[in-house]
């Protein structure tokens, strides 16, 4: 697959239509418009010295001038390297230390941090910004841009090319850089899109970080790729849900995609029946995925707005795997069956497959699996795609080929939507003073899904109350928003296997027991001392 024909034919055919609308002010850009923009972005890039192959990071929030920049890199043969803008300081020096981007780009309200760590920086101007003050940096504004007769986009673009370097947590202390090939996200994308019948109809609603999988490949590639339009938003929180489907409903959205945290956030805070009137008359499809959906949530959404939720189940290293079929068929945690292509086998402890219906740890044979993850010092490491893919969920399969997920083998908290490397609290925290051990948990939440904990054994002599001011201070300058733990609290001794390593079931049993959430255990804690909620 040519990813270069590819793209100027969506533009040849799709030219006159509208592709991007900003929800902020209502400005509509055609495909046309778009692909030009792009060109002349990336035209300026070259000028700037980007070349083919270059990794250029960005840390731009949710605009349509961030989407004209990826393609712009995409045209010029630059690697993208999204940065989400909350990333906490030591996120954010990890992953620029270990991609070693050749260029970086930034807008008004990133430029400053991003400074501290790459000195060569471009910024970007968007619709978003208000300041006049740009003398420290060298500024890009896409609007007045000129046409380079000169540049030809994508002309050396091959299939094998690096399209993005992904930085997701995972369950080491440090986000993992994982790397994609443009022709299979491009394979992906499309086989994804035909068997649930996206196309030039569809418009999509962006609410999700484009620094993320799910606003970068979901809300953004895909709809390229299938010619559909997208209406780029804020990154949706409990506040914009006030104005959620009145926006939907303006902009005329007929595909919503959106985490399960969504869904619950809608149901709470949604008090009239506009929502209901507008989802019943002009949706076409509500995709979920990016974590577990809950039978509770599932059900009351569906209910109450009279569609029918659509799961699917993927990873940012393999891309989608599964797509729930227009059945409605299926129990808890069935989430469709393997895209054309796609391979699914429930192993046992040793990797030896089970039998049907069986659970196990779902392993994947894909040809759209990335080209590998980056080691600390950037050097790319390359996977064999020809080898089954170990995921650490665990599922079933039942006699129809159809997965249906159980849970997770990996030791990673899913909050509202978002991995969180439990390491990478317990690596932070263990700097302040008095701190003598520390375990991240989860717990069950009703929103989130599942909220961090952080139990702490303290040095002798030391009371939690002392220093929980210092730890949450700590907490809120080192660790992202959704790192941030939601309670502390003190143990005497954190239970351990025999080998010496933190039993974070036990724990976790614990933690419910003492705080009484989903508790179903009747286990006699140790010593163990809740210091409050932390925000």
């Amino acid at each position: 697959m040519k990813i270069g024909p590819r793209i100027l034919d969506v533009i040849e055919r799709r030219g006159p239509h509208i592709f991007l609308v900003d929800a902020l002010n209502g400005r509509k850009l055609t495909y046309n418009d778009f692909h030009r923009q792009a060109c002349a972005l990336a035209a300026e890039l070259q000028r700037k010295g980007v070349r083919k192959g270059d990794r250029v990071a960005v840390m731009v929030p949710n605009c349509c001038e961030l989407a004209v920049l990826y393609f712009a890199c995409i045209y010029v043969g630059a690697v993208i390297v999204p940065l989400n803008p909350s990333s906490g300081k030591g996120d954010l020096q990890y992953i620029l230390k270990s991609c070693k981007p050749s260029f970086a780009i930034g807008s008004e309200s990133t430029a400053e941090v991003l400074k501290e760590f790459h000195p060569g920086l471009l910024r970007l101007i968007t619709g978003q910004d208000t300041s006049t003050d740009r003398a420290d940096f060298h500024d890009i504004c896409i609007e007045t841009l000129p046409l380079d007769p000169e540049f030809v986009p994508l002309e050396s673009a091959d299939a094998n090319d690096l399209l993005v370097i992904m930085y997701t947590s995972g369950t080491s202390a440090k986000p993992k850089g994982l790397a994609h090939k443009a022709e299979r996200m491009f394979r992906n994308a499309t086989a994804f899109a035909t068997t649930q019948g996206i196309d030039g109809n569809s418009r999509f609603y962006l609410t999700l970080s484009m620094a993320y999988m799910g606003g970068f490949y979901n809300l953004l590639l895909l709809p390229f790729l299938c010619g559909s339009s997208v209406v780029v938003d804020h990154v949706f929180d409990a506040r914009s849900s006030l104005s959620f489907w009145e926006k939907a409903r303006k902009n005329r959205v007929n595909t919503l995609w959106m985490a399960p945290t969504v869904l619950s956030i809608l149901l709470r805070m949604d008090r009239g029946h506009s929502g209901e009137e507008f989802c019943r008359g002009s949706l076409r499809h509500v995709f979920v995925g990016f974590a577990p959906l809950p039978l509770k949530v599932k059900e009351e959404f569906e209910s109450r707005y009279g569609v029918r939720l659509i799961e699917n189940y993927g990873l940012s290293e393999t891309l989608f795997v599964t797509a729930r079929g227009h059945e409605s068929s299926g129990g808890r945690g069935y989430v469709g069956a393997a895209l054309p292509g796609i391979q699914l086998r429930i192993v046992n402890d040793q990797g030896v497959p089970v039998a049907s219906s069986a659970e196990g740890e779902v392993e994947i044979l894909t040809p759209d699996l990335m080209a590998g993850y980056l080691n600390a010092e950037g050097v790319l490491q390359e996977i064999d795609s020809s080898r089954w893919f170990p995921t650490g969920d665990m599922g079933r399969l039942n006699d129809c080929r159809t997965l249906a997920i159980t849970g997770r083998k990996k030791d990673l908290i899913i909050r509202g939507g978002v991995n969180i490397s439990p390491a990478a609290i317990e690596e932070s925290l263990m700097q302040v003073n008095g701190v003598s051990e520390v375990a991240a948990v989860s717990i069950p939440h009703e929103l989130y899904g599942e909220d961090v904990v952080a139990v702490i054994k303290l040095d002798h002599g030391i009371e939690i109350d002392s220093i929980l001011e210092g730890l949450i201070a700590h907490a809120r300058a080192n660790l992202a928003q959704h790192q941030q733990p939601a309670r502390y609290i003190a143990i005497d001794d954190l239970p351990r296997t025999a080998n010496g390593k933190v039993q974070k079931a036990r724990l976790r049993e614990l933690v419910a027991e003492k705080l009484q959430v989903g508790l179903n255990s009747t286990l006699r804690a140790p010593a163990i001392h809740s210091a409050g909620v932390a925000h």
